[in-house]
C-alpha cells in the first residue's frame, strides 16, 4: 500500500512541519556561518534578513504559506462535509475560520517576502498577521472540535479536543510574551559598544534589555514550532481525505467569444466542397 493511499492528505501538515523545520534550521546555520546573527536565540526573521539566507528564507516561507493554505482549505471542506445537517453556526463558524486561516496563511507570505531591516512595518504586519491569525484560528478549531460528531467517538473528541486546546493555549501565551518582551527590550535597548554593526541583530549581555530581547526571542521560536505542531494534529483526520483532479474537455462549447461564426462556417464548407472536387479530378 502507498504512502500517497494510507496517508491520504494527511501528508500536507506534514510536509508543513518538514518544511518549516528545515527552513528554520537552514536559514539560522547559513546567517551564523556568515556572521549575520548571534546564535544566542535571534529572532526568527533576523535568520533571513540578509543575503544569502534571505533567499532561501523567502522560498522556503513561501512554501510553507501555501502548505498553510491548502490545509486551512481542506479543513474547511472538511468541517463543511461533516455538518451538512448541524446547526449554522458551526457552518457560519467554519467560514470565517477560514478566512483568519487565509489571513495568517497571507501573513506568512508578507513575512517572507519582505525583510525586517529594509521594510520594517510591512514585515510586522506581516509577522502579526500570521502569529495573531493562528491564534484565534486555533481557538475556533478547538471549538469546531468540540462540536464536531462525525466519525470519532466521545474519548477521541475529548482527547484531541485537550491536545488542542494545550497547544493553543501555549502558543497564545508565546505570542503574548513574544510581544511584551520585544517592547520592553526595545524599549531599553542601548549599545554599550558602539562599534558593532546591525546591533539590534547582535545583542550582547551589556546592551540594554538583553534579558527581555532573550525571553521573547525564545517565546517566538516556540511559538513558530507549535504553530506547526497544531497543524500536524490534522494528520488523522486527513488520512480519510483524498484529493481527486478530474480533467473534463469541454468539446461542444462555443469560445467563439460573440464573434459571428457562421461566415466563417460557410467558407470552411465552400473549401471542403472544392478540395473534395480536386481531388475527384486528380483521381
Amino acid at each position: 500500500m502507498g504512502c500517497g493511499r494510507w496517508c491520504g492528505l494527511g501528508l500536507l501538515p506534514v510536509a508543513l512541519m518538514v518544511t518549516l523545520s528545515c527552513s528554520f534550521l537552514t536559514t539560522f546555520i547559513i546567517a551564523w556561518k556568515e556572521g549575520h546573527i548571534d546564535p544566542a536565540f535571534p529572532y526568527i526573521s533576523d535568520t533571513g534578513a540578509d543575503p544569502p539566507e534571505s533567499c532561501v528564507f523567502t522560498l522556503m516561507l513561501s512554501l510553507c504559506s501555501f502548505l498553510v493554505f491548502c490545509i486551512v482549505f481542506v479543513r474547511y471542506k472538511q468541517v463543511a462535509e461533516y455538518n451538512k445537517q448541524d446547526v449554522l453556526r458551526v457552518l457560519r463558524l467554519n467560514r470565517w475560520g477560514s478566512y483568519v486561516g487565509y489571513l495568517a496563511a497571507f501573513g506568512m507570505l508578507v513575512v517572507a517576502s519582505f525583510q525586517e531591516i529594509y521594510v520594517g512595518v510591512v514585515h510586522l504586519t506581516g509577522a502579526t498577521m500570521t502569529f495573531a491569525g493562528g491564534v484565534v484560528y486555533g481557538i475556533m478549531q478547538c471549538v469546531m472540535t468540540y462540536r464536531m460528531q462525525a466519525g470519532q467517538t466521545t474519548m477521541q473528541r475529548g482527547r484531541l479536543l485537550l491536545v488542542r486546546m494545550v497547544i493553543n493555549l501555549l502558543t497564545a501565551i508565546c505570542f503574548v510574551n513574544t510581544m511584551v518582551f520585544m517592547a520592553v527590550s526595545h524599549k531599553q535597548f542601548h549599545v554599550e559598544n558602539n562599534y558593532h554593526l546591525n546591533a539590534s541583530m547582535h545583542w550582547k549581555k551589556g546592551d540594554g534589555g538583553y534579558e527581555a530581547h532573550i525571553a521573547s526571542t525564545v517565546s517566538e521560536w516556540a511559538m513558530g514550532f507549535l504553530f506547526a505542531i497544531f497543524f500536524l494534529t490534522f494528520f488523522k483526520e486527513f488520512q480519510r481525505i483524498n484529493l481527486d483532479v478530474h480533467i473534463r474537455l469541454r468539446l461542444h462549447e462555443d469560445f467563439s467569444f460573440g464573434v459571428d461564426r457562421q461566415p466563417l462556417n460557410e467558407g470552411i464548407a465552400r473549401l471542403d466542397e472544392e478540395n473534395n472536387h480536386g481531388d475527384d479530378g486528380v483521381w
